[in-house]
């Protein structure tokens, strides 16, 4: 089964909330790099998220929505 795949486009402006419904912001930007894609979220704070199917849990374009799971210590980096 092959991943999904999104334009940047179809994903700038959704919201992007953790797995326990906290809002993080909002999608802005991709940074392609060779080894993942990262997501730029912009809300109180800036967060680079990594693209991977572990954090990134679900993408519903309809509801302009994206769950994710943030790694371990990444909050703590943007928020200290």
């Amino acid at each position: 089964m092959t991943e999904p795949t999104y334009r940047t486009v179809d994903l700038d402006g959704c919201e992007v909330v953790t797995e326990a419904g906290e809002v993080l912001g909002l999608f802005k930007d991709v940074i392609s790099s060779k080894g993942q894609d990262v997501w730029m979220v912009q809300g109180r704070v800036e967060y680079l998220v990594p693209a991977l199917k572990n954090v990134v849990l679900n993408v519903d374009l309809t509801a302009r929505k994206i769950v994710v799971r943030l790694p371990p210590g990444l909050r703590e980096i943007y928020e200290s």
